[in-house]
């Protein structure tokens, strides 16, 4: 039981760090464009009627942020629990 509420909480964690630094990211890209390009390097695309830049969305950084935010959460509902025994 103390490793499914640990497991749990390090999801919510999870979730909840993703959304926001993506909605972080998302804010940065529309507020300050020049600066976004700099920090997030553009993409070329070419679809055959025209090419076209893309933004990089930064995808992995914000899953390696989460999965820090799940570990710290799972080890500290697993240390706060087995504490209480």
């Amino acid at each position: 039981m103390i490793y499914l509420k640990s497991i749990l909480a390090g999801v919510a964690a999870f979730v909840v760090t993703v959304i926001i630094s993506s909605a972080a990211a998302i804010s940065f890209m529309t507020h300050y464009p020049q600066l976004a390009q700099r920090i997030f390097p553009a993409q070329p695309f070419d679809i055959q009627w025209g090419a076209y830049y893309s933004p990089y969305f930064p995808l992995w950084q914000t899953v390696i942020v989460g999965l820090l935010a799940f570990v710290i959460a799972f080890i500290w509902m697993v240390t706060r629990a087995s504490a209480r025994m």
